[in-house]
Order: structure tokens, then C-alpha cells, then sequence
């Protein structure tokens, strides 16, 4: 593989500190003067070049072979989380709750355990969200890899053009409404 320039390594570096690609671009070159819309356009591209994306890879599994958790536990994790059940942590019998004994429980229920605080009158006990885990799980696991949809034909819009310009200027409103392009952007 052909080497690397210095700027190009440190991209390579930043990219894997920062997760992003026009960020690294910023720290890795000289773009006082450009357009946010260069540097974006120029770090995608830089993403795409073969000896680039190899490189990201190397520094990715480098990484990985020094973190003490692998994609295998991450995913055994999340599933454990998924499978928790507030009845492997309380035993309820009538109108009476009782939190099970920690140290008896498997630690693959205690971890799916967010949090546990003294409240008033009694123990809040909270479990990892489900749904949240159900969603990392899958990314994680390529299931929500977006659908490529073709689209191809014509849509027939010979009614609009037998409305008046009062009527298709109210339809425009309503669609736009509708769709929620005239709403004011939350700060």
C-alpha cells in the first residue's frame, strides 16, 4: 500500500477520534478560508480513497484489539438487556413487592440494571430501555441498513390544473401544512 502523507495519517487519526469526516478534514488541513461545503465535499472524497479507508480500517481493528469488550459481547449485552424482565429483579406476590437478593442474581441481570436509588417510602429500580437496546442492537447488527427504493413512472397531476389559482394556492397551504414545512425550528 502506498504510504501515507503526514496530513493524510492524521486525518486517518482524527476521523477515528471524532467520527467525523469534515472535523478531521479541519484538524488535519489548512481550511481557515474555505466553505464548510468544501471541506465536507473534500473529506468525503478523501473518506472514499482506497489507501484512506484502509487505512481507517487498521486504526479501527488496532483499536478494537485493545479495548477488553468485542462487538461479541456488545452484542450479548444489548441482548441481555433486550431478555431483562423486572421479575428477574422483583418477586411480587399480592399487593406485596419485594426487591430479590443482588448477590443471587446472575450478573447478566444485574448489568441490565440503570439504576438503583433509595426513594421515598422504598427503592426505585430502573432497567436498561428495551427499545433503545433493540435499536443499537440493530445497527449493530445491519438490520436498519437503509432500502434502496427505485422509483420510476409519472404522477398524474392533471387535477391541479383544473383548479383555480384560489384553489391550488389553498391545496400548496394544506400539503404544506400537512407535511410540516411551515413549522418554526425548535432552539
Amino acid at each position: 500500500m502506498t504510504k501515507l502523507t503526514p496530513k493524510q495519517e492524521n486525518f486517518c487519526n482524527y476521523y477515528l477520534e471524532t467520527g467525523n469526516a469534515s472535523e478531521a478534514y479541519r484538524r488535519a488541513y489548512s481550511c481557515e478560508n474555505m466553505k464548510d461545503e468544501t471541506v465536507n465535499e473534500r473529506s468525503c472524497r478523501l473518506l472514499k480513497e482506497y489507501k484512506i479507508s484502509t487505512r481507517v480500517r487498521q486504526l479501527q481493528e488496532k483499536l478494537q484489539e485493545k479495548s477488553d469488550i468485542t462487538k461479541i459481547e456488545a452484542v450479548k449485552e444489548l441482548t441481555n438487556i433486550v431478555r431483562a424482565r423486572v421479575t428477574d429483579v422483583l418477586f411480587a406476590r399480592g399487593t406485596t413487592i419485594k426487591i430479590k437478593n443482588l448477590e443471587e442474581l446472575p450478573d447478566h441481570i444485574v448489568s441490565c440494571i440503570s439504576v438503583m436509588k433509595k426513594v421515598k417510602g422504598g427503592i426505585e429500580i430502573k432497567l436498561y430501555d428495551k427499545i433503545s437496546a433493540i435499536d443499537r442492537l440493530s445497527k449493530l447488527l445491519g438490520w436498519d441498513e437503509p432500502s434502496k427504493i427505485d422509483i420510476h413512472g409519472s404522477v398524474n397531476t392533471s387535477f391541479l390544473e383544473q383548479m383555480s389559482n384560489e384553489e391550488l394556492e389553498e391545496f400548496i397551504r394544506g400539503e404544506i401544512d400537512r407535511q410540516g414545512f411551515n413549522e418554526t425550528p425548535k432552539e
